[in-house]
């Protein structure tokens, strides 16, 4: 498994070259148990790691409940007076949580996305974060491509970007978008709605163009849970994706920006 590969690789190298510090206490064993009593060691962590059973990783939203152990929002607004709002990437806004911030490049690392599709660019700072960790992570360069209506609002650091397209469209109709643009940009596909304009339409629409593997992120909205949001993941789950509770539980159940709504194409 691709996100265990630094796991299996550091056991392999610890048990050939340093058998004496692997042992429980030993200095690559990390002995906190004098600080933390019910620590068990870094090598059982390394071998949940290894020998996790995978099988439920990827399930259906209707087999999900919408709790969240922590709002990943209001958890923001308690460290800091501004919230969400003191965050930013070279100077540009940045609207996302802690969280997701750390979500998004361990799936841009094991996707390997050709290309990311951003809809809201807002200041573009998400954008060019965006295209940062792929220039860092990604094996083959794709492309991020950010569409939003009021365009003059990007800065222009983010604009200069090699990696990054911006697109001036109304996203309030899906038939704005550019047909053969979207029939052009490789697989596999990262999409992520920040834009938070009938959502499921831009779903619908978009899902024509991806394939098997691809994911689709849709943040914030689903945190309402209404009628709406539960009707839209009913379509979601006819369209054959499925959860990836690698991500939405990864910091507990749903803490994250896009609780139940990191989802992957089967």
């Amino acid at each position: 498994m691709k996100l265990a590969s630094g796991y299996k690789a550091f056991w392999d190298a610890a048990h050939k070259n340093y058998p004496d510090e692997i042992r429980p206490g030993g200095l690559l064993d990390q002995g906190w148990q004098d600080v933390i009593p019910d620590w068990r060691g870094m090598f059982d962590t390394i071998s949940n790691v290894l020998n996790a059973d995978h099988s439920d990783r990827f399930v259906k939203p209707s087999d999900r409940a919408w709790m969240s152990s922590i709002f990943p929002w209001s958890t923001d607004k308690r460290s800091t007076k501004a919230g969400a709002l003191a965050k930013t990437y070279k100077g540009l806004i940045l609207l996302k949580t802690p969280f997701d911030l750390a979500l998004y490049p361990r799936l841009i690392w094991e996707l390997q996305p050709r290309t990311i599709i951003e809809l809201g660019s807002y200041q573009g700072g998400s954008g060019l974060w965006l295209a940062d960790n792929m220039s860092v992570l990604c094996e083959n360069l794709g492309e991020v491509h950010s569409f939003d209506l009021y365009t003059k609002c990007i800065h222009e650091n983010a604009m200069k970007h090699p990696l990054i397209n911006f697109h001036r469209v109304d996203l309030s109709d899906v038939a704005n978008f550019d047909e053969n643009l979207l029939k052009s940009l490789p697989h596999p596909w990262l999409v992520i709605d920040d834009a938070h304009v009938k959502i499921f339409s831009m779903f619908s629409h978009l899902n024509k163009y991806m394939i098997s593997g691809d994911y689709y992120v849709i943040e914030d909205d689903p945190a309402k849970a209404n009628k709406e949001i539960i009707d839209g993941f009913q379509l979601i789950e006819q369209s054959g994706f499925l959860i990836d509770t690698y991500y939405v539980d990864a910091f507990g159940i749903n803490v994250t920006c896009a609780p139940n709504a990191w989802l992957r194409k089967s």
